[in-house]
C-alpha cells in the first residue's frame, strides 16, 4: 500500500500511543492534516519553537514516554537545538521531527537551507535525514527505541518537504518499538559492591536522573530502608524518593544544605546510581568525602570513571542493579549498625528540620523565599509536581527541606545546560502528562520574561498551573557576582519593571501581585482554586535581591578568593 512519509509518521505516532505533538507548523499539510484526519493525537501549538521542546521534555519526564516535537527548516530547526541539548543532557527521551529543505535543491542555495545533520549530531543520540521515504517506518521505530533505551535522550528526524508528500510503497508495515531493554549487571560486580557496602560504617546513596528514568524508586527505597543508608539526589535525580522520608538528605554539590553536607562529608562510601556526576552536582568534582570509597552504578558503560574512579563499577539497569544488590546484601545486614545509622541520621536531620521550619514561619518584608516554599507545601500538599527553573531567585526550591517533593516522581528538573525559560513552559507538558496532579513552577522574573509568551498556551489548553515568580527585577545570579566583587550593576538589572500581572492577565491567566508576607497563603489558596477550574495563575512575589541559601553564598565567596 502506498503512503506519504507524513501519513506514515502519523500512523507510527498513533501506534506508539502518542497523545500530544508540540510545535509550530509551517504548513499543516506536513503531518498536521494526517494527525487530524487519521488519529486522536492532539497538536499543541506553541508561540515559539524552543518551548515546544520544553513542553515535550516535561511531558516525557512525567510520563516516561518520548515527547514529540514538530518544527520547520532554517530558524525553526535552530530554535529547537537548545532544547534537544537539554533533553540529551538530562537523559529525557524527546523525538523532534522536522519538515526539511527540499531534496531536489539541497546544496544549491535552497530557501532556509542548513546543514542540519552537522548541527544536530552533537545534541542528539541520532540525527537522520530521510532521503528515501520508503524507510520512514524503520526510521520511526528506530527513533523510539534509541530515545528510550540505554542512556535516554533526543532524536532528530528530517523529512525533505518535496519527498514527504510523495506517495510511495513503504518497505515494511509499522510495528511499535519493543519498549525499554533492561540489562542486569554482572553477578561478580554486584557481589563486590555488596562486600564493600556491608563493611562500610557511613555509606550513602547518590541518585541521578538515570535512577528516575529506570523507575528505580522502589528499589532505592527498599535498599535504603533495609540498610539504613541515607539517600541524596542530584537535581536530575530529584523525585527518586518522597522527601519527607526520614532517610532523605537533600541535594548535593552546589545544592547542599547544612545537615546534608555535614553527613555527606563524613561518609566512608558513596554509591552513585544513574548519574554522570556533572560539575554542579560535585562542585567541579571537589565534593567527595575524604578517604571514602566509591561504587558507581550506571546503564551507560561510557559514563563509568568519566570523572571519579570507582572501586567497583556496576553496569546495568539501575532498578535491576539495586534489586540484585539488596538481595545480595540481605543476609549481611548488621541490625545494630543499621539502628546506629538511623539514630545518627535522625540526630542530624531533626534539629535542622526544626530550624528551617522556624525560619520559614517568620513573616518578613521583603518576603523571603523560605516562607513561600513552605506555604506551597502546605497549601498544595501531595500530588504536586514541582517544575524547576534556572536562575538565582528560584534556587531556594532546590535546597531541601525549604521545599519538599512529597511524592515519588513529582519533579521536573532542568538538566545541566540550565536553559532559562524551560521550567516556565515545561509546566504545560507536565500538566498534560498528569492532568490529575497539581503543577507549580518556581521561577525568577528573568527566566519568566524569556518565555512568557507561552502563558497564553497554558490558558488555551486550560492547564491549571501556578507560576510563583520570585521577583527581584534582575538577573540575580550574575548580579550577585558583581555584589561580591563590589562592582557597579551593569547589564544585570531591569530598570523598566515589566508588569507581570498585566502580562499574565492579557494572555488569559489570572495573576496576583504579592508584597505583603501575611497575604502569601491567601494568594496560594486562590491559585489552587483557580487551577482546579483549569485557569493558570501567576503570583508575582516581591523579594529582596541577593537573599540566597547559605551554601550557595559560601561556595561563591570561596570561589571569589580562589
Amino acid at each position: 500500500m502506498k503512503s506519504t512519509a507524513w501519513h506514515a509518521i502519523a500512523m507510527a505516532l498513533k501506534a506508539e500511543g502518542v497523545e500530544y505533538v508540540f510545535g509550530l507548523p509551517g504548513n499543516p499539510q506536513n503531518l498536521i492534516e494526517d494527525l487530524v484526519a487519521h488519529t486522536d493525537i492532539k497538536f499543541v501549538l506553541v508561540r515559539n519553537e524552543p518551548w515546544a521542546v520544553s513542553c515535550a521534555y516535561a511531558y516525557a519526564r512525567m510520563s516516561g514516554r518520548p515527547g514529540i516535537v514538530l518544527t520547520n527548516p532554517g530558524p525553526g530547526t535552530t530554535n529547537i537545538v537548545t532544547g534537544l541539548l537539554e533533553a540529551t543532557s538530562g537523559c529525557v527521551p524527546v523525538i523532534a521531527i522536522a519538515n526539511g529543505v527540499v531534496e531536489c535543491h539541497d546544496g544549491m542555495g535552497a530557501f532556509q537551507e542548513l546543514d542540519t545533520m552537522t548541527l544536530m549530531k552533537p545534541v542528539t543520540k541520532w540525527a537522520v535525514r530521510v532521503n528515501d521515504t520508503r524507510k520512514t517506518n524503520w526510521v520511526m521505530q528506530r527513533a523510539f527505541s534509541l530515545a528510550r533505551n540505554g542512556r535516554p535522550g533526543a532524536v532528530y528526524i528530517e523529512i525533505p518537504s518535496d519527498l514527504g508528500s510523495e506517495a510511495v510503497e513503504m518497505e515494511r508495515d509499522y510495528r511499535p518499538h519493543p519498549g525499554r531493554h533492561r540489562t542486569r549487571p554482572e553477578a561478580r560486580a554486584v557481589e563486590a559492591a555488596a562486600e564493600i557496602i556491608a563493611s562500610a560504617r557511613r555509606p550513602l546513596l547518590l541518585c541521578g536522573s538515570g535512577a528516575v528514568s529506570a523507575g528505580a524508586a522502589d528499589a532505592v527505597r527498599t535498599l535504603a530502608e533495609d540498610t539504613g543508608i541515607p539517600v541524596y539526589a542530584t537535581p536530575g535525580g530529584r523525585g527518586i524518593m518522597a522527601e519527607d522520608n526520614p532517610l532523605f538528605f537533600g541535594l548535593v554539590g552546589l545544592y547542599f544544605t547544612e545537615a546534608g553536607k555535614h553527613y555527606y562529608d563524613s561518609a566512608d562510601l558513596v554509591i552513585s546510581v544513574g548519574s554522570r556526576l556533572e560539575a554542579f552536582s560535585t562542585l567541579s568534582w571537589s565534593a567527595f568525602p575524604e578517604g571514602a570509597k566509591f561504587i558507581q552504578i550506571d546503564i551507560d558503560a561510557d559514563t563509568i570513571a568519566m570523572n571519579w574512579r570507582p572501586e567497583v563499577a556496576v553496569v546495568g539497569d539501575a532498578a535491576l542493579a539495586l534489586e540484585d544488590l539488596a538481595a545480595t546484601l540481605k543476609p549481611r545486614i548488621d541490625r545494630q549498625s543499621r539502628a546506629a545509622r538511623l539514630e545518627e541520621i535522625a540526630a542530624v536531620r531533626t534539629p535542622f528540620l526544626a530550624a528551617t521550619e522556624e525560619e520559614a514561619s517568620r513573616h518578613e518584608k521583603p518576603i523571603r523565599p523560605p516562607q513561600v516554599l513552605a506555604a506551597i507545601n502546605r497549601v498544595f500538599g501531595r500530588d504536586t509536581i514541582l517544575v524547576k527553573e534556572n536562575g538565582g531567585a528560584d534556587l531556594w526550591c532546590y535546597y531541601w527541606p525549604y521545599y519538599k517533593v512529597l511524592d515519588v516522581g513529582d519533579c521536573v528538573p532542568m538538566a545541566e545546560q540550565t536553559a532559562m525559560g524551560f521550567g516556565v513552559t515545561g509546566t504545560i507538558g507536565a500538566k498534560l502528562a498528569c492532568p490529575d496532579k497539581k503543577v507549580v513552577c518556581v521561577t525568577g522574573d528573568g527566566a519568566l520574561q524569556m518565555a512568557m509568551m507561552e502563558l497564553a498556551t497554558a490558558a488555551e489548553w486550560r492547564c491549571g498551573v501556578t507560576w510563583v515568580v520570585f521577583n527581584n527585577q534582575a538577573f540575580g545570579w550574575p548580579q550577585y557576582t558583581q555584589v561580591l566583587k563590589q562592582q557597579e550593576f551593569v547589564a544585570t538589572g531591569f530598570d523598566v519593571a515589566t508588569d507581570l500581572v498585566a502580562v499574565a492577565r492579557a494572555q488569559g491567566c489570572e495573576a496576583i501581585r504579592v508584597d505583603d508576607p501575611d497575604k502569601v497563603e491567601d494568594a496560594l489558596e486562590e491559585a489552587l482554586e483557580a487551577n482546579g477550574q483549569g485557569i493558570p495563575m501567576l503570583l508575582d512575589v516581591t523579594i529582596a535581591r541577593h537573599d540566597y541559601p547559605p551554601h550557595f553564598q559560601a561556595v561563591h565567596k570561596t570561589r571569589l578568593h580562589d
